[in-house]
């Protein structure tokens, strides 16, 4: 049986085709001018908010005066918050990526992610009418709870690889974490109450903060809100190491933390370095936790339990207030350009040292 010609000559199809082609990359073509249009102007964006603060920027000597507090207190606020972050950030992120099991390390990772979508300013109310008045009168509680806690950490990590039977610790590996907070859960009260003992009456009362809105506070909100940011680079940092690496070393007779801290680490170091310096772009341009709960007071003190005051909260106060083209106007210009450039300057930085970590891994 003969099978029918086609109704329509062979050449209409390569017409066919070829105009729509030629549509398709008419299409492709202005869609790639449009895009690079949208970055340019882009980039012409970026580049006009540094200039505009340059050139309406005053400063005076006055203004250099008042200033410095000021500088000294972002940079207090973000020390102080780096104290908790990076702690916190850091150990879970090699927990999670090196000792975690897989269905663990699926639950905490999004939930630590997800703590970085909280706003800012829930955070700083929380820290202003709760966490402030309650700290004033525990401060002593809060520092053996501090002291204690490694401690506790690494007396159950030795009584428990010398002790624990073999099968407990097969059963267990990956999943310690669950034995080490039900103690941290009994340490907690137990520091607190020590705190406000009447054998430690002395020592609460010179620990007790002028106002109970201090850099302490600061410290440990800030630094809650700035441990996400930290978390997620660096627990991707030691996610993306080899496995092989750790465990030709566990093959030749290393234990897990001998591998960690010889290959991985080492290997993991630049984007280790690009979290922190992230986390304290973060911490150093913070507004509304800072704003809310330092008691917005200029001191030049390094003491946690008294007050202090930041470029970004100086900037949230006073900008309302500002009359445009005075002198206290571009002086607030100012400090706005100066904030800018160091966060600015982090953030490069940290880009570098992760291209470098890039680089590193593509050539392992």
């Amino acid at each position: 049986m003969s099978v029918p010609a086609a109704s329509f000559p062979p050449h209409s199809l390569t017409a066919r085709f070829a105009a729509r082609a030629a549509r398709r990359q008419w299409r492709e073509r202005w869609l790639g001018r449009g895009l690079r249009g949208l970055s340019l102007l882009l980039a012409l964006l970026l580049l006009a908010l540094p200039l505009f603060l340059l050139f309406n920027a005053r400063i005076d000597d006055a203004w250099r005066e008042a200033l410095l507090p000021l500088l000294a207190g972002s940079f207090k606020a973000a020390l102080y918050a780096m104290l908790v972050a990076l702690p916190l950030g850091l150990g879970a992120a090699i927990w999670c990526a090196r000792f975690a099991t897989p269905g663990l390390r699926g639950l905490l990772k999004p939930v630590f992610e997800l703590f970085e979508a909280v706003p800012a300013v829930v955070l700083g109310l929380i820290a202003a009418l709760i966490l402030a008045p309650w700290l004033a009168q525990r401060v002593l509680g809060l520092v053996l709870l501090l002291a204690l806690l490694p401690l506790l950490a690494l007396a159950a990590g030795w009584l428990w690889q010398r002790l624990a039977p073999a099968g407990w610790q097969r059963f267990w590996r990956g999943r310690e974490i669950g034995l080490l907070l039900p103690l941290a859960a009994l340490l907690v009260p137990l520091a607190l109450g020590l705190g406000q003992a009447p054998l430690f009456a002395s020592f609460a009362a010179q620990l007790q903060p002028a106002s109970p809105w201090n850099g302490l506070v600061i410290g440990l909100m800030l630094g809650l809100a700035t441990m996400p940011v930290i978390f997620t680079l660096a627990e991707d940092a030691l996610f993306a190491v080899p496995a092989d690496l750790a465990t030709g070393a566990q093959a030749l007779g290393a234990t897990r933390w001998q591998a960690l801290w010889r290959l991985v680490l080492p290997v993991a170091a630049p984007g280790i370095a690009a979290a922190v310096l992230l986390g304290f772009s973060r911490a150093l341009g913070e507004t509304m936790i800072v704003l809310m709960a330092s008691g917005n007071t200029p001191l030049l003190q390094v003491s946690p339990l008294s007050g202090l005051r930041s470029v970004a909260a100086n900037l949230a106060l006073e900008a309302p207030d500002a009359v445009r083209g005075s002198v206290h106007y571009g002086q607030l210009l100012f400090s706005a350009l100066l904030l800018f450039g160091l966060c600015l300057l982090l953030n490069a930085l940290a880009e570098g040292v992760r291209a470098r970590l890039r680089q590193r891994l593509a050539g392992s």
